[in-house]
């Protein structure tokens, strides 16, 4: 299973050489400092990251990706370089180009290739329906890369459109899912920062995720995760356009319960179901 991933040709524990374009593995606080330059990509992984993510795909002959979240352009390099694919759709809520990705993506072998679109919000289900059609026709999708903006409701109404599209036996990815519940000040008392605080954990998504798996196994087949990572197989069933989630999952009548972001007050809520709450006082 993990026969890609021994071909990735490694130059030390963090930097991958695709012949004379560099790839740079890099996480923060040092991530939000680096930027791309010609020849030499910023990527926001960790070295486990890519390699879970090459043994989850090492049986799939991948063509089609969807990379949602492009950053400072090291994903969708990487992703060319590693898989050659025949097409490849990235994705980002910035609209500032990334100089080097663009002159990268210009070149006459990889212009008709790669289609790099930003200032897209990758809850805009009807621009994500007309991108895929645009690039992909009828033509399933092998894998998507969600490393956008970790947000519950964003990632939930990407992976809507996203998954039903995928071929069977293809791999939706869902990276940095923990936040929530990662330990230290800035996670846990500071609520992740102006950034995720008022935002409901991702962890939901997960929980949706295990009991599609359990419910529709058609639609998923496979869930596993760990503290960074999410990897969802697609099942064989034809899945309908217009997927909700929700309908095809069950809890004997109730309703699935949530993380939920607290509230002002001296007695915030978080966690909630039909029949318990959580509060901190």
């Amino acid at each position: 299973m993990d026969d890609y991933a021994r071909t990735l040709p490694w130059n030390g524990e963090a930097m991958l050489e695709f012949g004379g374009i560099k790839v740079e593995l890099c996480v923060p606080p040092a991530l939000y400092e680096r930027q791309s330059a010609p020849g030499h990509f910023i990527l926001g992984k960790s070295r486990l990251m890519v390699e879970s993510m090459m043994a989850a795909v090492a049986r799939i002959d991948v063509q089609n990706i969807v990379d949602v979240g492009v950053y400072k352009g090291g994903s969708v390099v990487f992703l060319n370089e590693a898989f050659r694919p025949r097409h490849l759709v990235a994705i980002d809520f910035n609209p500032a180009e990334v100089p080097a990705l663009l002159e990268y993506c210009s070149a006459p072998e990889r212009a008709d290739r790669i289609t790099v679109r930003l200032g897209v919000n990758q809850a805009d289900r009807p621009l994500l329906v007309a991108l895929c059609v645009e690039a992909f026709g009828d033509a399933p999708i092998d894998l998507v890369v969600d490393d956008a903006s970790h947000f519950y409701d964003e990632t939930r109404e990407t992976f809507r459109v996203l998954f039903p599209r995928l071929r069977p036996g293809g791999v939706y990815i869902i990276e940095d899912w923990a936040w929530a519940h990662w330990p230290g000040e800035y996670w846990q008392n500071e609520r992740g920062g102006d950034y995720f605080r008022s935002k409901p954990p991702l962890s939901n998504m997960l929980i949706e995720l295990m009991l599609l798996c359990a419910g529709s196994p058609g639609f998923v087949r496979r869930v596993s995760f760990d503290d960074q990572v999410i990897h969802v197989e697609r099942g064989p069933d034809p899945i309908p356009a217009d997927f909700e989630p929700s309908a095809y999952y069950y809890n004997r009548g109730d309703p699935v319960p949530k993380f939920g972001v607290r509230p002002a007050g001296p007695a915030g809520l978080i966690f909630a179901s039909s029949t318990v709450s959580w509060k901190q006082d």
